[in-house]
């Protein structure tokens, strides 16, 4: 039997250790600190389909996945998309794609909806993820060990997979990867029943009740460290909420109960890096803010990779850089960048 051992127990190397054990693998999962220590437990919980075109069966894929974990993972929203006027036409290509996906869209001009007012937007019906659920059942299966990531005492592995986030830079001289802050924040006040994604003014908008939701996209802050990370800054909060109330005024009355921050990882380009780095040593990392949307459907491209059922993705491969990042760019940022 294959023996591979998975480094990194957040979303990544969980959806990685569950697939491959799935397949017959042997697999040892490890962990420094606890299941969803990074960004994975911290996440809004969206399951985006604002990627560029060439991403969106992996969000797709996710979707599948998620969804195959059981009952109460995903829970289904109209979500509210405002793209950049450049990228509209860009967006309807996505939108188009979808609906031939059996995803429920909607173009909107000059119109209500759900209260806010539409100048020019797309409604499109997606998931967010009951995270505590969804870790739950990932990791339930698995011995976690902890200790440090290059402590080999339990012997030879065919396989090594490098999926420990914003720490893979303590461990491998890897190019092009980038460690900066993403942080989320819960408001309380009237609330809206859509997710809002506008990318003109630069915030998301999660729904949880109709009194709870969650909010971010403040300011992006490079990291020296990935611990760095986890330092709360509230005061942003106060600038998305006056950024939400251009669309909807009740923004002004909402009040933050609660702020966390995790460190995330993004590369040169925007795009993850998954596949091979070494003789039989791969990685999946660099996803920029959505591990959630994007971890499942990557995993199992990583594996089938592996396989050798698919050929590296060129504009995935994690040896594509040859130099250091000199900015924070993510994935949604340029949904008209499509690299073949």
């Amino acid at each position: 039997m294959t023996k591979v051992k998975i480094i990194g127990a957040g979303f990544s190397g969980l959806w990685t250790a569950y697939l491959m054990a799935k397949k017959g693998y042997d697999v040892v999962l490890k962990e420094t600190n606890y299941p969803g220590f990074g960004a994975s437990s911290k996440a809004a919980g969206i399951l985006s389909f604002q990627v560029p075109k060439n991403m969106i069966d992996i969000s797709l894929k996710s979707m599948e996945l998620y969804k195959s974990l059981g009952d109460d993972i995903l829970y289904w929203h109209d979500s509210i998309w405002l793209p950049k006027d450049d990228e509209f036409n860009c967006a309807l290509d996505i939108l188009n794609y979808l609906s031939k996906n059996d995803i429920k869209t909607k173009v909107i001009y000059d119109d209500m909806f759900d209260g806010i007012y539409i100048k020019k937007g797309l409604i499109i019906s997606q998931p967010t993820i009951n995270i505590g659920k969804a870790l739950n059942v990932l990791m339930k299966n698995f011995e976690i060990f902890n200790g440090k990531i290059n402590d080999d005492n339990e012997g030879y592995y065919d396989i090594i997979i490098y999926a420990n986030g914003p720490w893979i830079q303590d461990t491998l001289n890897l190019k092009g990867l980038v460690k900066y802050k993403c942080q989320a924040h819960s408001v309380e006040g009237k609330q809206i029943n859509s997710i809002i994604e506008d990318d003109i003014n630069e915030f998301y908008y999660v729904p949880e009740s109709s009194k709870r939701a969650i909010i971010g996209n403040g300011k992006r802050i490079m990291l020296s460290k990935p611990e760095d990370g986890f330092i709360v800054d509230s005061s942003e909060v106060y600038n998305i909420l006056e950024k939400i109330s251009n669309e909807y005024k009740e923004a002004l009355n909402m009040y933050p109960v609660n702020s966390w921050s995790a460190p995330c990882i993004t590369t040169c380009d925007g795009y993850p890096v998954v596949g091979e780095i070494g003789k039989n040593q791969y990685v999946l990392s660099g996803l920029n803010g959505a591990g959630l949307t994007l971890s499942a459907g990557l995993s199992d491209l990583l594996i089938n990779i592996i396989e050798g059922k698919v050929k590296q993705p060129k504009y995935l491969d994690p040896l594509r850089f040859k130099g250091n990042c000199s900015k924070i760019l993510e994935i949604f940022d340029n949904i008209c960048v499509n690299e073949k």
